[in-house]
């Protein structure tokens, strides 16, 4: 009975041992991550020291960006002994963003976030899941809620050249605000408030992100077979394939469905899909534009007629130049 007693502490003091030199190996891996990365600060990285999780405890976490930066109390990301490729962020509900200047207050509802890894493909991730309540910027609504669930897929033979990574996407925006953007340096453009968008899409990497460091990968496409927009009374249906060329500029074919066309050409504008000064040319010429075939030999999804009543928008980005309806107006943008 002693033996199995002493035995049994043993053994005992063994796995706490292991968990305990597993934090601690953990906390100086992320403390050397915000180290390599002059975007990331943080105060302090601590293991989390907590018997139920295994996990680090990160003290006012900063990511600073020349356009906007944000701020944490404090972040922590834990691992259930249950579930040890599957971490767990929980985030305070209150943080400060800067912009333009400004120091804002960011308030968080009810934030929620996961993450699963894949051994098998360099600790990349490979399932996310986001979610997020009602958000306020300084007191005021910024946006309603927004969920993120995103799942590592393999490549497909008509990915881009350069991706090496792809991962199906699905979002849900709840009415964010333009006010809210405006204060954050972003412009809307035309578009009323509040902003909502929801649907699928898969975006392609040029390498697999990892848990394990390496520079953070560049997005080098995206496509959607029907992305919804809301602008206020406005709603548009988004559908297309756009990837980066070798001159960095947008390749690809997209088109805007809506029963409104002034609205639909606003949006394109405040997308920035099309240039502001050609919103004239395409009112003049939207309805025989909307006849105009999709077929341009560019992979991407299937294109629908529109429905009764509806207009559509075709937008084609190649080599360098954007053409609506076989008609060069302009550079594609960068992507």
């Amino acid at each position: 009975m002693r033996r199995t007693v002493i035995g049994t502490g043993l053994v005992l003091a063994l796995l706490a041992g292991g968990w305990l030199g597993a934090e601690s190996m953990a906390s100086r891996q992320v403390a050397a991550l915000f180290d390599a990365d002059p975007a990331l600060q943080a105060a302090a990285v601590r293991p989390l020291r907590d018997p139920r999780a295994l996990g680090i405890t990160v003290t006012e976490p900063q990511f600073r960006d020349p356009a906007i930066s944000l701020s944490l109390p404090w972040a922590r990301l834990s691992l259930s002994p249950l579930s040890p490729l599957t971490a767990r962020l929980d985030l305070p509900e209150q943080g400060q963003l800067s912009a333009g200047g400004q120091i804002m207050d960011l308030g968080l509802s009810d934030p929620q976030a996961s993450l699963s890894l894949a051994p098998l493909s360099n600790m990349a991730p490979d399932r996310l899941d986001l979610s997020l309540g009602a958000m306020t910027l300084d007191g005021a609504p910024l946006a309603g809620g927004l969920t993120v669930q995103g799942r590592l897929v393999d490549l497909a033979p008509d990915a881009p050249a350069t991706a090496r990574a792809a991962y199906d996407l699905t979002l849900s925006l709840r009415d964010l605000s333009t006010d809210g953007l405006v204060r954050l340096g972003l412009d809307p453009g035309p578009m009323p408030g509040p902003v909502s968008a929801s649907g699928p899409l898969r975006i392609w990497l040029d390498d697999a992100p990892s848990v394990t460091g390496g520079a953070a990968p560049r997005l080098t496409g995206w496509q959607t077979e029907g992305l919804s927009l809301q602008a206020g009374d406005i709603g548009l249906r988004l559908v297309g394939r756009l990837s980066r060329d070798d001159q960095g500029r947008a390749e690809g074919q997209l088109a805007l469905y809506s029963t409104d066309a002034d609205a639909m050409i606003a949006m394109a504008a405040g997308l920035g899909l099309i240039p502001g000064q050609a919103q004239m040319l395409l009112r003049a010429g939207l309805s025989q534009l909307s006849r105009a075939p999709m077929d341009q030999g560019l992979p991407g999804p299937v294109f629908p007629d529109p429905a009764e009543g509806e207009l559509r928008l075709p937008i084609t980005m190649r080599d360098g130049q954007l053409s609506l309806g076989g008609v060069s107006i302009g550079a594609a943008p960068l992507l």
